[in-house]
């Protein structure tokens, strides 16, 4: 009969238990990095200050006047994003006070912005304060305005090497809300769903 030998436990043992309890780990539902909101007031309501949620709200906003995707007609904009979903640029320069929305010249459609995305680290900022912390550090993403297109799908726009490009929205994200900022009925005029 062996004899077991005490106090040496045996390392490929202990490596395979710990690689398996971070496999295992891997197995769960992974957080969202990000979440989609349709206004501040829902982003409220899943748990955020609301002045953490109005501030990403602006910036999305800011980022849409931007980097919106830019249209020569309004029905070449209606045919990708839907029917009634798109405005020209002189109508965004009114609702805006500005003479020209965005950087190009002439006359352009762009669509109605239907909610906005945000990191869900906003979620663990305890006050407006930590906020303007973190928008200042090295780990902040900026929110982005988010559209929805004529088959339903969330996309975002955003600038690469001097070209509008649109993508779709991260499949790790968590959608909060899909009803949109309320249409034309909105005070600035140029949002919808």
């Amino acid at each position: 009969m062996r004899q077991r030998k005490l106090g040496r436990r045996p390392l490929l043992a202990l490596g395979t238990i710990a690689a398996t309890g971070a496999i295992l780990t891997g197995c769960g539902d992974d957080q969202p990095t990000e979440a989609v909101f349709d206004n501040p007031t829902e982003c409220a309501a899943s748990g955020v200050d609301l002045q953490i949620c109005q501030a990403e709200y602006q910036r999305a906003l800011q980022a849409h006047l931007q980097s919106a995707p830019h249209f020569n007609s309004q029905a070449a904009c209606e045919q990708e994003y839907g029917d009634g979903r798109c405005l020209s640029s002189q109508s965004v320069a009114a609702a805006d006070g500005s003479t020209n929305a965005g950087n190009d010249t002439g006359s352009f459609f762009i669509p109605f912005m239907t909610g906005y995305l945000v990191s869900s680290a906003i979620g663990n900022l305890a006050s407006y304060g930590a906020y303007r912390n973190y928008v200042g550090g090295p780990n902040y993403s900026y929110s982005r305005p988010i559209y929805r297109t004529r088959s339903g799908d969330m996309v975002t726009s955003g600038i690469s090497n001097g070209q509008r490009v649109s993508r779709p929205v991260n499949v790790n994200t968590r959608t909060v809300s899909r009803s949109g900022f309320g249409g034309r009925s909105s005070s600035r005029g140029f949002f919808g769903g």
